[in-house]
């Protein structure tokens, strides 16, 4: 490899005459001498990356190719198809990411009739923000909810145990789980709580308390290290503090 190959490799990258697969073979049997011929921030500018998108790696290295001929003043007329394929590509996986999500919000509504019933406004505005990823489990059952108490060695306010009722848990990822299974013991400045879930009310990780014998909902703001009164119970927990934070979502 001398300057001159590299030169009029760069070019056919420049120009759009390279395909993904040809870029990417090419640069794979001539990485280690492109190493030494370029200096590192070239090198690196020009490597392409690892990347679930067809044509970002060549748009991408089309970038570092096009610094690298304009140093070295060559003559090039860049063509716009890399990044023309990429937006169309992008485009047509959001669209796709669209479907995907109508369709868990249209089979969460219809696979969960009593939470819209009991949580009216809670479950329309987490069927609003429901991504492919998150999760909604079906309905926990008495024996479940027991068992877990029995664990803890905690007895669940009526209000939790209605909510477990209707469904086990939930996990969305802008920052709301709440988790039979994962429920836990957590003695904070010398008081013990039973962790309910997380909720993001004011960073990352604040977590959602319960004490014995109240249906009050605590929480613990992690970064202030304190326990704070959140709402009176469950239900308005999920229909006015869950429900808003979800809508601004």
């Amino acid at each position: 490899m001398n300057k001159e190959t590299l030169t009029t490799k760069l070019l056919d990258l420049v120009e759009g005459r390279e395909t993904p697969e040809s870029w990417r073979g090419w640069w794979d049997e001539h990485e280690s001498e492109l190493e030494t011929l370029l200096n590192r921030g070239e090198f690196l500018k020009l490597k392409p990356c690892r990347h679930g998108f067809k044509w970002v790696p060549v748009f991408g290295s089309q970038k570092g190719a096009i610094a690298i001929l304009e140093k070295s003043g060559t003559a090039f007329e860049a063509s716009d198809l890399y990044q023309d394929r990429y937006l169309a590509e992008l485009d047509a996986f959001c669209k796709e990411q669209e479907r995907v999500q109508r369709e868990k919000q249209k089979e969460f509504k219809t696979s969960n009739p009593e939470l819209f019933r009991r949580y009216p406004k809670f479950s329309k505005a987490l069927a609003k923000a429901l991504d492919p990823s998150d999760e909604i489990q079906p309905a926990a059952t008495e024996e479940q909810i027991a068992s877990q108490e029995s664990v803890l060695n905690f007895t669940l306010p009526a209000q939790v145990r209605e909510f477990f009722l209707l469904t086990a848990g939930i996990n969305v990822s802008t920052g709301v789980t709440i988790d039979l299974s994962d429920l836990f013991d957590l003695t904070i400045h010398g008081e013990r709580y039973c962790v309910l879930g997380e909720f993001w009310k004011e960073a990352d990780g604040d977590q959602l308390l319960l004490r014995p014998g109240e249906e009050t909902i605590w929480y613990y703001a992690h970064e202030q290290d304190k326990v704070k009164r959140l709402c009176n119970d469950m239900t308005e927990l999920l229909e006015k503090k869950l429900a808003r934070y979800l809508n601004e979502q």
